[in-house]
């Protein structure tokens, strides 16, 4: 089962994570800007400094012009040094931006894309997931520019200190305490805003459900008949304007709070900056020198209030990063075993005293079930809704595990199998089929070998007998047609798309053939054909049909029948019928339909 809580590990272990997972992503670009924002944090006070010796040789200029001319020539470097220190670390910038967000992009697919079933089936995981996807791309971005804020104030601080504390360390002291206050009242007001974000993730999830439907083709065309787009919106809007209102309101007590900080923040501007003017008044510093320290002493607030705001602002992050920490953690649910299926010999599927029901519920879907499908064989499930159907598709997949019993491949625990060998084993047409409308028509149906050679005579023959060639063969470009009109090429109607989805489970030639309802939207007379060419494909394989259109199965070798998680009937049509049972009742009823 997928963890109920995900793990909450120290800011150290989360920040010591996320900077090596940081420097394995882009260690040039990282280590570059680093010493880039030291050069940055040097320079303004190497121009502050030339230019007070610049004001000091100006009112000296009559008696001793050569300093005047060498300040102001090594003012003018500076200046251009800074200027082009500055572009290079804007270009840095916006490369790590692009770059960063490009290569979490990729870390972040690769990762969920191989987590179990059962994660986007946890109402815990899915939480997490929908969290993540919607902030990693630009949070992770924040928090290191963040901290390359900190660490180019930290630099220019260490620098103000060396400057300003030999000569003035009442003043700096001052300066410091000020900020401490600040720091306090942020982190209070930041936790605040994290626990109500995260009190509403779960609610905030069917808003954005209720977004995406709005948005979504697929639901757009019955939301227009039924005029239901008010309904889904005005969800939306339920869930999301008190949320967002509440938000508002943290904010506007939040800079509330801080206004005190104001009149702290002059009272100690102005003590520092006493301490100058009564020592220029004394002749013990020069003007020029009062404008390098008075500018030491702004930038000590301005850059000590930076890097507290900074770790209060990264800070906000940490839960954000915690949860993409959490990601990468997530424990495999199924263990994969170690043995390998022989390809060339058809699998047999025994269920032996299985018991089963899903994470989470109390209810079982199978209590005891025994039930075999030999090799070679042509098996039919049928049975009412909620029989356990597609249940028992998912445990032959082993997208889950039963808690009590054995399913054995060729007498083999299935648990004990490799995991990616079993799955190549298999081809498998769910209910809700996948279509690839992005995708070339030739990927479409390729996509689950696309490792192996390309052979276009395979694809237009899986096209044939999937009775999809007839229509295919007119796309202007044939099997380089994208398979969508939002991107310039067909767009196959829903029956169209089966009879694809069909075409890839008959190029891909797997010794284990899984149909679940393979033409519930396709005419009665494509179906027969197709139907076919599935037994004669199957020649040799194991085919396992799960159906409630008895038209469909009543060629099988073996019709199940399953009722509430239990095996009612099995045998041939022929005998079901004889049987006069469950079966030969929903037959005739179904016969009677269609007359």
């Amino acid at each position: 089962m997928p963890n109920s809580e995900h793990s909450k590990d120290s800011p150290f272990q989360v920040w010591s994570w996320l900077f090596k997972l940081l420097f394995k992503l882009v260690p040039t670009l990282l280590s570059t800007l680093f010493l880039v924002n030291i050069l940055s944090s040097l320079l303004p006070f190497a121009r502050s400094y030339t230019f007070s010796r610049l004001i000091d040789s100006v009112s000296s200029f009559s008696l001793h012009p050569y300093p005047l001319y060498t300040a102001f020539f090594y003012l003018v470097f500076i200046r251009l040094f800074t200027s082009l220190n500055s572009r290079v670390k804007t270009m840095l910038y916006q490369v790590m931006s692009t770059k960063l967000r490009h290569e979490l992009n990729k870390l972040y697919l690769k990762t969920v894309s191989s987590l179990d079933f059962q994660h986007f089936d946890s109402r815990q995981s899915a939480n997490l997931i929908t969290k993540v996807s919607e902030e990693y791309r630009w949070r992770i971005n924040e928090v290191l520019f963040g901290v390359l804020r900190i660490f180019n104030q930290f630099i220019s601080l260490l620098a103000i200190i060396i400057i300003l504390l030999p000569h003035y360390p009442l003043a700096v002291f001052i300066l410091f305490v000020s900020q401490i206050p600040s720091y306090f009242i942020n982190r209070k007001w930041q936790k605040i805003d994290w626990q109500y974000f995260n009190n509403h993730v779960e609610k905030n999830r069917i808003g954005w459900d209720s977004a995406w439907q709005l948005t979504s083709k697929k639901y757009m065309s019955e939301l227009k008949i039924s005029q239901a787009t008010s309904f889904l919106f005005n969800h939306f809007r339920k869930v999301f304007d008190p949320f967002i209102d509440g938000q508002i309101r943290i904010k506007q007590q939040k800079n509330f709070a801080q206004l005190p900080l104001i009149l702290v923040y002059n009272l100690s501007i102005a003590t520092a900056v006493l301490f100058l003017v009564k020592d220029t008044s004394l002749g013990i510093i020069s003007v020029g020198m009062f404008t390098f320290y008075y500018n030491s002493i702004r930038q000590t607030r301005k850059h000590l209030s930076g890097i507290l705001g900074d770790i209060v602002s990264i800070s906000e992050q940490l839960p954000y990063i915690q949860d993409f920490k959490n990601i990468f953690q997530l424990e495999k649910i199924i263990k994969s075993g170690s043995k390998k299926v022989n390809s060339r010999v058809a699998p047999k599927i025994e269920f032996k005293n299985v018991n089963f029901k899903y994470p989470n519920s109390h209810n079982y879907i199978f209590k005891n079930l025994n039930l075999t499908i030999n090799s070679q064989e042509e098996v039919a499930i049928v049975g009412t809704n909620g029989a356990g159907k597609s249940t028992l598709i998912k445990l032959i997949c082993r997208f889950y595990d039963p808690q009590q019993g054995q399913i054995l491949i060729n007498g083999v625990d299935i648990k004990k199998l490799n995991l990616n060998n079993w799955r190549r084993q298999l081809s498998v047409l769910f209910q809700e089929f996948n279509t690839y409308g992005n995708l070339s028509l030739k990927d479409n149906i390729i996509i689950s070998q696309s490792k192996q050679v390309f052979n276009k005579n395979k694809v237009i023959s899986a096209l044939k007998k999937s009775e999809a060639y007839s229509f295919t063969k007119k796309y202007s470009q044939f099997l380089d047609t994208v398979m969508s009109h939002r991107y310039g090429g067909q767009e196959p109607s829903w029956g169209q798309w089966q009879k694809i989805a069909i075409a890839r489970i008959f190029y891909a030639n797997s010794s284990l053939l899984i149909l679940d309802e393979p033409t519930a939207s396709i005419d009665a007379v494509s179906e027969h054909k197709i139907f076919d060419h599935i037994y004669q494909q199957t020649r040799g394989k194991t085919l396992v049909i799960v159906s409630h259109r008895f038209s469909t199965v009543r060629n099988a070798q073996r019709i199940i029948v399953l009722d509430k998680g239990r095996v009612l009937e099995e045998g041939s049509h022929k005998r079901l019928l004889a049987k006069n049972g469950f079966y030969a009742k929903s037959f005739r009823l179904q016969a009677r339909g269609y007359k």
